[in-house]
C-alpha cells in the first residue's frame, strides 16, 4: 500500500529523530576513540580538548598500553582468567541446577523453587556479605572474584523454563533406550540448549569482564597485582586521590613509563586507549549473539 505524504513525512521524522538519539549515544564512545587517537601537539593546541576525529591520527597510545607488562598486562590477565573461568563453572553449575528443577519429579521441588526466589528478592547486604567471605578465607585470593558469582539464582530460573519447553516424550525414549540421567543431560539437553547457553553465557562474560567492584571491595591496595583490569582502570582515573600511597603511585608509574618512552602521547589519551582496549572483546563477540536474546531466553528449544 503505497504511503501518503503525511505518513511520509512521519517516517523520516521518525528517523531523524531515531539517528539523533543513536549518534548522542554513540558520541561518548566515538569521543573516547578520538582522544586515543591525538597527539600531545594537538592535543595542546585545542586548548586541552577533543571534539572531533583529529587531524594527525596515531596509534601509539594502542601500541604503549599493549606493549606494557606491568600492571596493565597482569590485571589483564586477571580479567581473561576470571572471565573464561567464572562463565564456565557458572553455566555448568546454573545449568545444572535449572535441569534438576525441571524435573517434576524431584522431591521437594516446590521448597527448591521458594528458596530460588529469596536471593532474586531479597540481597544480604554488604556487610553480611564481605564477613561471609572473608569467614571462607577468600579475601585477597583470585577466587573471590570467581566462586562468589557462580550461582545466579536468575540463570537458574531461565535455565529450568527453558529445560520445560523439551518434550517428555524425546527424554523418555532416551531412557528406555538406557541411556542414564546424565547422558541424557550431557548428550541430548545441551545440544538442544545451545540458544539459552548462548544467551546466558554472553550475559556472564559480559558481566565477569565487565565486574570492577568485587575486586576493589575484597582485594586490597597490598595485592593489587590481583586486580582485574576494571579494577586497575577505577583506580587509575581516581589516583589524584590515592597519591600516598605507594601501590597506586606504582601502577601510575608504569602507566606514565609507556607515555614517556619517546613519542608525544598525552596520559589522557592513554587512559583512553585503556578504556577501549577493555571494551573491544565485547563489542566484538556482542553482534554474534544477540539473534539468541530472545530465540534463546523466550523461546523452548523444539515444539510438538
Amino acid at each position: 500500500m503505497k504511503k501518503t505524504k503525511g505518513e511520509r513525512a512521519y517516517s523520516l521524522f521518525c528517523y531523524i529523530i531515531c539517528t539523533a538519539v543513536a549518534l548522542l549515544c554513540l558520541y561518548p564512545l566515538l569521543y573516547c576513540l578520538f582522544v586515543s587517537l591525538t597527539t600531545k601537539q594537538e592535543v595542546a593546541a585545542n586548548g586541552g580538548y577533543v571534539t572531533w576525529f583529529p587531524k594527525a591520527p596515531t596509534l601509539l597510545a594502542y601500541k604503549k598500553v599493549l606493549s606494557n607488562t606491568g600492571f596493565v598486562g597482569k590485571a589483564l590477565q586477571v580479567t581473561v582468567a576470571r572471565t573464561v573461568m567464572g562463565s564456565f563453572l557458572g553455566i555448568a553449575i546454573n545449568s545444572l541446577a535449572g535441569y534438576a528443577l525441571s524435573r517434576k519429579d524431584l522431591p521437594g521441588r516446590k521448597v527448591f523453587m521458594s528458596m530460588m526466589l529469596v536471593p532474586i528478592l531479597f540481597g544480604g547486604g554488604l556487610i553480611p556479605t564481605y564477613l561471609v567471605i572473608q569467614s571462607l578465607g577468600l579475601i585477597d585470593t583470585f577466587w573471590v572474584l570467581v566462586l562468589p558469582t557462580m550461582f545466579s539464582a536468575f540463570n537458574v530460573l531461565i535455565f529450568k523454563q527453558f529445560f520445560e519447553g523439551i518434550p517428555p516424550a524425546l527424554e523418555e525414549a532416551a531412557l528406555v533406550d538406557g541411556v542414564s540421567e546424565l547422558r541424557l543431560f550431557t548428550h541430548i539437553i545441551l545440544p538442544m540448549s545451545k540458544p539459552v547457553m548462548a544467551s546466558i553465557g554472553l550475559f556472564t562474560v559480559v558481566g565477569q569482564w565487565n565486574s570492577w567492584f568485587d575486586g576493589f571491595l575484597y582485594i586490597s591496595q597490598t595485592h593489587a597485582d590481583l586486580w582485574p583490569l576494571q579494577t586497575y582502570i577505577m583506580q587509575m582515573f581516581n589516583n589524584m586521590n590515592n597519591l600516598n600511597n605507594p601501590q597506586i603511585v606504582q601502577m601510575m608509574i608504569s602507566l606514565q613509563q609507556a607515555t614517556n618512552t619517546g613519542a608525544d602521547v598525552p596520559e589522557v589519551a592513554m587512559r583512553m586507549a585503556l578504556t577501549l582496549v577493555t571494551l573491544i572483546p565485547i563489542l566484538i563477540i556482542y553482534p554474534f549473539f544477540q539473534k539468541y536474546f530472545t530465540s534463546g531466553v523466550y523461546m523452548g528449544a523444539v515444539k510438538e
